[in-house]
């Protein structure tokens, strides 16, 4: 399979690749910790963007902060299997949620070199840390997506979920059967990136699929 996309810089998008994993890699960051590694649906739940930022709203049970954001925005499964080394292999984290789905269209993946791709972020790491567990998510909705774009993103997850069912330490979860991240008004004007509302209905989201591992902290 061809890479199709610049790894360190994205000319189509002005986008530097290599500053924005530099940037994490300057950040002290503790280790043994629920790490959310995928694009800019994650990148921009912080501070940066406007928003509460995911370390601070995410709590555990005794109300420690015990999840790391390790989004950079632009990527597909492509630069998030370049990265992984040095995105997520320094931090061992006791558990990974991984959002694939994201720019692989844009960038020429199908869905199947996509998939193929972002099932090598997931192996690599539970081969690396042998009591890690692995959250892999389903595509998002965007607003006004027609009959194809979510049809492609059916079957990108159904391959996800697959995968999950049958990949010990993984669960798969679906964010496009969960209504409320759905609605139009959770959206920024570009119609892809939330806004303060879509990301206070992630957190609640988040806090269910993840219940189990936030009460360990």
């Amino acid at each position: 399979m061809p890479v199709r996309v610049g790894l360190q810089y994205i000319e189509q998008w002005k986008d530097s690749m290599e500053n924005a994993v530099r940037k994490y890699e300057d950040e002290a960051a503790p280790c043994d910790q629920i790490v959310f590694y995928g694009p800019s649906y994650y990148t921009r739940w912080s501070e940066e963007w406007g928003h509460t930022p995911l370390r601070r709203v995410l709590l555990g049970k005794s109300g420690a902060e015990c999840c790391l954001n390790r989004g950079f925005g632009s990527s597909c499964p492509e630069h998030q299997l370049y990265y992984y080394h040095r995105m997520i292999r320094p931090l061992a984290p006791r558990v990974l949620v991984y959002g694939s789905w994201g720019n692989s269209e844009a960038f020429g993946y199908s869905n199947e070199e996509a998939f193929e791709l972002a099932q090598r972020v997931v192996m690599y790491a539970l081969t690396d840390f042998p009591k890690l567990r692995v959250y892999i998510s389903g595509a998002i909705a965007t607003r006004g997506m027609d009959e194809n774009k979510l049809a492609r993103r059916m079957e990108y997850n159904e391959m996800l979920r697959k995968f999950a069912e049958e990949t010990p330490r993984c669960t798969y979860f679906d964010p496009l059967s969960y209504a409320p991240l759905n609605a139009d008004d959770i959206f920024i004007e570009d119609g892809v990136h939330y806004n303060q509302k879509g990301y206070d209905i992630f957190k609640d989201y988040y806090m269910q699929i993840l219940k189990d591992e936030l009460a360990l902290y």
